[in-house]
């Protein structure tokens, strides 16, 4: 996960956020889920996040994780990479 501040939204009122999964997550079927699971995540906690842009790179283990479990180490990793990049 990573996160710039000054990333290059064209709205800076919104955070901007990309996904980069890998093929060692799995096939597509498999990055694909996912990849949507994660935007559902992200959607939730759209208003909570600090405007700017924002990097989701999950590894291989992510795809095992239940909603509850990759929602709870997002929020961490959210959290996370908004206090590096503040430092």
């Amino acid at each position: 996960m990573s996160f710039s501040p000054e990333g290059p939204s064209l709205d800076a009122s919104r955070p901007l956020v990309a996904y980069a999964i890998d093929r060692r997550c799995g096939n597509a079927v498999t990055r694909n889920r996912l990849r949507r699971r994660l935007r559902a995540l992200v959607d939730a906690h759209a208003e909570d996040l600090t405007p700017g842009a924002y990097l989701i790179r999950p590894d291989a283990r992510a795809t095992s994780l239940s909603y509850l479990e990759l929602g709870h180490y997002l929020t961490q990793a959210l959290a996370g990479a908004v206090d590096k990049a503040s430092r």
